[in-house]
């Protein structure tokens, strides 16, 4: 079973020295293996191809992808400071992520030569379309009845979670909380999470009968799409024929039957191997831990140097918890991905283990977020005017 991870070493590391910039120089710990891109963490030459040499000295030896947590890390601390929390909504993509994805090159948006617009980037939407132009009636057709037969699931899912997000956010309020609120918190994450299960082995059931009746010409034409998403266009006309064909419906079925699509194309093509290692749609967290977007990059550096070595070393701290999280998080995820991916082969779904591990993975999370409301609170008010 292979299971990606964040391998730096940085957070074995102690006595590190906190405040003051200075420029990585290569003489710090390595990164393990597949840590961040071509497995460089910050022991590139010089400190030149150091993803994290515009970082204060205590940092410079992160990985890439810890680099990226610690940029969006920076930007939730920034909105607590502020008091300016923002929730991240659920995608229907986000909900039961256990089905892999397809890359898309980040450049497809850029402008052909002489074009006065680039061409708007395709989506995973634009994906689904295209394969349901492919799929005869009946396919269509079950995942039609997967939409309608999920509406209550999904709401139900929408509710639960709403709940845990409304009691975190309560964690930021002067008051403490009340006794018992950390095991009604961890009780109302454990529904969710077995909720979604519910909703992954509905959807896994549902694509493994489709993959059963795929003829050689659409399994072909599935794996073409996987192998090069970039060959779709959203002007492509197979995608303006089913859009039309779907506009009698209500706009979220129109979304929810592509998005059904594309997972049950990811589902089809993919080994459980390389659908546990493709990147997760859920990169913000269950529950609502925003993800970069490039624009924290830019002033990471410099708020971190805003802090004082003691604020720094909190932050540090923080990061090293969530990045030991995000493995044993990622671990879960691949099991459920295997469960999930057996029933290709006729394997019944043993639902009650994989709700445990669903539960499981959703209190997790919780309980990282709540490490993180009271970390981010103490450094709030450690500051100076």
């Amino acid at each position: 079973m292979c299971v990606p991870t964040l391998q730096s070493t940085a957070f074995a590391q102690k006595g590190k020295q906190f405040g003051g910039q200075k420029q990585a120089s290569g003489k710090g710990m390595k990164g393990g293996k597949g840590s961040g891109q071509n497995g460089r963490g910050g022991d590139a030459k010089n400190g030149k191809d150091s993803p994290a040499a515009h970082l204060p000295t205590g940092f410079q030896q992160l990985s890439k992808d810890e680099v990226k947590l610690l940029e969006s890390l920076c930007g939730r601390v920034l909105e607590h400071i502020v008091g300016s929390q923002s929730r991240s909504k659920t995608s229907l993509l986000s909900i039961a992520d256990y089905f892999g994805s397809m890359e898309k090159p980040k450049d497809m948006n850029v402008a052909a030569e002489g074009d006065a617009q680039p061409e708007p980037p395709i989506s995973e939407t634009d994906i689904g379309l295209y394969v349901l132009s492919r799929l005869d009636s009946e396919q269509r057709g079950q995942l039609g009845k997967l939409v309608t037969g999920q509406r209550t699931e999904i709401a139900e899912y929408e509710q639960l979670r709403e709940k845990v997000l409304t009691m975190l956010q309560s964690l930021s309020q002067e008051k403490p909380p009340q006794r018992g609120f950390e095991q009604s918190l961890a009780d109302a994450a454990k529904a969710v999470g077995e909720k979604e299960i519910g909703i992954a082995t509905a959807q896994a059931r549902a694509f493994a009968d489709i993959a059963k009746s795929l003829t050689q010409e659409q399994k072909q034409f599935l794996l073409l799409v996987r192998s090069s998403p970039a060959a779709i266009s959203t002007n492509n006309e197979s995608i303006a024929e089913v859009r039309a064909a779907l506009v009698k419906i209500d706009t979220r079925d129109q979304e929810a039957i592509a998005i059904l699509a594309y997972k049950a194309a990811c589902y089809c093509t993919g080994t459980a191997a390389q659908n546990a290692a493709s990147r997760t749609g859920r990169s913000s967290g269950l529950f609502g831990g925003k993800s970069a977007d490039g624009k924290e990059g830019q002033m990471t550096g410099t708020f971190l140097n805003t802090l004082n070595p003691t604020q720094q070393r909190q932050l540090y701290q923080l990061l090293g918890s969530q990045v030991r999280t995000l493995r044993t998080q990622m671990s879960r995820r691949t099991q459920v991905i295997f469960a999930l991916d057996a029933i290709k082969t006729g394997e019944p779904a043993v639902e009650r283990k994989l709700q445990q591990v669903g539960g499981q993975f959703a209190e997790t999370e919780m309980q990282a977020a709540v490490t993180e409301a009271k970390a981010l609170q103490i450094i709030k008010d450690s500051l100076t005017a």
